[in-house]
């Protein structure tokens, strides 16, 4: 298993790894996100975020092949915010390699990054039914600061 940034090379499977994970996350458990939006879209989003210098995107790789990503980005201090900010965007790893570090691995990547950078704070959000991704978070040192309610109408 290799942690690495991505290259144009690893598109269709950044793309791949990208639409799992929408499918298994974000169309499954919450009912306004629209579950075509990785076919129609996924591809630019992943291929603009390869060539944005704020952004951050990580393979973990089997034998060359895209197995997970991690997408990471960061923002500079603003007339809003008083201090840089990296966001852990989106994560995924493939089902058959869970709960063999590859997650903790992406994300301690990311956090590296992110101090790289200087960054004030670091923030990732997941649905509260994803236990596994809040604990693994939490075992990074991720913790509470707002709380997002929401109800379907």
């Amino acid at each position: 298993m290799e942690i690495r940034p991505a290259t144009a090379e690893n598109l269709p499977g950044v793309v791949a790894s990208s639409a799992a994970l929408f499918a298994e996350d974000a169309a499954n458990r919450d009912s306004l996100r629209n579950a075509s939006w990785p076919a129609t879209h996924g591809a630019q989003w992943c291929a603009d975020l390869l060539a944005d210098p704020q952004a951050l995107v990580l393979v973990a790789a089997v034998e060359g092949e895209v197995a997970g990503h991690l997408v990471g980005m960061f923002a500079e201090p603003s007339d809003m915010w008083t201090g840089s900010k990296a966001e852990l965007v989106s994560m995924y790893v493939r089902v058959d390699l869970r709960g063999q570090g590859v997650g903790g691995r992406l994300v301690d990547a990311f956090v590296e990054w992110a101090k790289g950078r200087g960054t004030a704070r670091m923030h990732v959000t997941a649905y509260a039914e994803n236990a596994a991704a809040l604990r693994l978070y939490e075992s990074r040192g991720f913790a509470p600061k707002s709380v997002t309610l929401a109800v379907d109408l």
